[in-house]
C-alpha cells in the first residue's frame, strides 16, 4: 500500500471511530429520547422532556410508544402550567391515537386544563364554559369510570363560578340603585343555578328588594326559605339582620 494510500485508510479509520462513538444515541434513536424524556419527567424536569418528547414525536412517527409519548408530552406542559399547549397536545392524542390506553385520562385532563385557566368570578369566563363543556364530553364518553365523580364535583365548581359571576353583576346594580334591574339579574342567576350556594344568596337578596320596594310578605317567603335551608352562616346572619331592619322576627 502507498504511503498515500495508507493515510487515506488511517484518516478513514480515525472518522469511522469519531462517529462510533455517537452511534448508541443515533441507533437507538426513538427509544433514547424516549427513555431520556421519562427519566426527565419522573424527575420533574419539565423542559427537557417536553424536548426529548418533541423529538420522538417530529422523528418517529412509527415508534411502538409514540401515543405514550404524546400523553407524556402534554403531561409535561400540565405540570409547567402551559396550560394552553397542554390542551393542544392532550387533544392530538385523542384525535390521533384513540386507541391509547391514555385516552380516557388525556379526555379529562383536557377539562382540568381548561378549569386550570378560569379567571376570576368579576373576569371573563370563557376558559370556564370551555372546562364545563370538556368535564360533560368526558362524562358522555366514560359513564362508570372513577374519574366521572372528580368530573362531576369540578361541574359544580365550574357551574358556582358562573353563578357568582352572574352574582356579582346583579349586586351591582343592586348597590348603583337599579333595584328592577337588579332583581331581574338576581332571578335569571337563581333559575340557571339552582344547584350552587348562590342560588341562596341570590333568593336572599330578592328578598330584600321585595323588602325595600314595599312588599314585606314576598321579602318575608324568601328569607324564610334561606334560613331553613342555607349552611352559609354569613348569608344567615345578613338575613336575620335584614328581617330585624324590616320589623319581622326570625323563625
Amino acid at each position: 500500500m502507498s504511503l498515500r494510500g495508507l493515510a487515506w485508510f488511517l484518516a478513514a479509520a480515525v472518522l469511522a471511530g469519531c462517529a462510533g462513538k455517537k452511534d448508541p444515541e443515533r441507533l437507538q434513536g426513538a427509544v433514547f429520547y424516549y427513555d431520556k424524556g421519562v427519566e426527565d419527567f419522573e424527575k420533574g424536569r419539565y423542559l427537557r422532556a417536553v424536548d426529548n418528547f418533541q423529538r420522538v414525536l417530529s422523528n418517529y412517527p412509527g415508534f411502538a410508544e409514540v401515543a405514550e409519548a404524546q400523553y407524556y408530552l402534554a403531561e409535561s406542559f400540565f405540570h409547567l402550567e402551559e396550560y394552553v399547549s397542554a390542551v393542544f397536545e392532550y387533544e392530538r392524542l385523542v384525535d390521533t391515537y384513540p386507541s391509547s390506553a391514555r385516552l380516557v385520562e388525556a379526555q379529562y385532563k383536557i377539562g382540568e386544563s381548561w378549569f386550570e385557566q378560569s379567571r376570576r368570578a368579576e373576569l371573563d369566563q370563557a376558559e370556564t364554559y370551555q372546562a364545563l363543556a370538556a368535564y360533560r364530553r368526558f362524562i358522555e364518553d366514560n359513564l362508570g369510570h372513577p374519574l366521572v365523580a372528580d368530573a362531576e364535583r369540578r361541574i359544580v365548581e365550574c357551574r358556582g363560578r358562573l353563578a357568582k359571576k352572574d352574582f356579582l353583576a346583579a349586586r351591582l346594580y343592586d348597590r348603583q340603585g337599579h333595584l328592577d334591574a337588579a332583581k331581574m339579574t338576581y332571578e335569571q342567576m337563581v333559575r340557571a343555578y339552582p344547584d350552587t350556594d348562590w342560588y341562596w344568596h341570590g333568593l336572599a337578596s330578592i328578598g330584600r328588594i321585595h323588602s325595600r320596594q314595599g312588599r314585606p310578605e314576598e321579602a318575608r317567603d324568601l328569607w324564610e326559605q334561606v334560613l331553613s335551608a342555607s349552611e352559609d352562616e354569613d348569608l344567615l346572619e345578613d338575613v336575620r339582620e335584614w328581617m330585624a331592619e324590616a320589623g319581622q322576627d326570625a323563625e
